[in-house]
């Protein structure tokens, strides 16, 4: 059983559906962890927000964290008439190491058959790629080996296929240990045809 917490910023209408995935080097973190940015989200964007609580590092290794999330959001996808959530304008959000869970799944999302079909995403201080630099010892406790490293969902940056992902919002900042990947995932997405947009935080 996986934890979900539903943000909804008025009790009746059919808002647009945004799935946030918080970070913490996949090891720490929360519901409650990231309640108060998930209820900024859906109420200044008048959306549904609906968080997952994944399956944390190292208790539980790659790709449980994944799996959760992956599998929590075709689930709720399946579900979307009874648990009025919409489905026409449905994206997916997360910073750091839920950025790259947020990668992972659309990327995933895209090579499933019937998947669930994310129209947006938004990757904040995004860890990109599992052999990277960036964050080592964190990564060192979610990953198994190097073999899992160079999956596409151990790591979205080194994907050969990009193509059809949804439109992309990278904000990172400019002292930030992970940005060259994820400069070089936002080049890799124009190159293959994707609207992508960057923000970086300067200082």
């Amino acid at each position: 059983n996986i934890g979900i917490r539903i943000y909804r910023p008025s009790a009746n209408d059919l808002k647009p559906t945004l799935i946030y995935v918080h970070g913490a080097c996949w090891v720490a973190g929360s519901l409650n962890s990231h309640d108060e940015i998930c209820r900024y989200l859906s109420v200044m964007a008048d959306v549904n927000v609906i968080a997952i609580d994944y399956r944390l590092a190292p208790e539980h290794k790659y790709p449980a964290a994944h799996n959760d999330v992956y599998d929590t959001i075709e689930w709720l996808w399946t579900n979307a008439d009874e648990l009025r959530i919409d489905t026409k304008y449905f994206a997916i959000a997360g910073e750091s190491a839920g950025a790259y869970l947020a990668a992972a799944t659309a990327l995933r999302a895209k090579n499933t058959k019937n998947g669930p079909q994310f129209k947006f995403q938004l990757l904040v201080y995004a860890a990109l790629d599992g052999g990277g630099s960036s964050w080592t010892p964190c990564k060192d406790l979610y990953f198994n080996n190097t073999d899992e490293v160079r999956t596409d969902y151990g790591s979205p940056l080194r994907s050969e296929n990009l193509a059809d992902l949804p439109t992309t919002f990278n904000i990172y900042g400019e002292n930030e240990i992970s940005r060259a990947e994820e400069e070089l995932f936002v080049y890799k997405l124009k190159d293959q045809k994707v609207q992508a947009q960057s923000y970086m935080n300067k200082g």
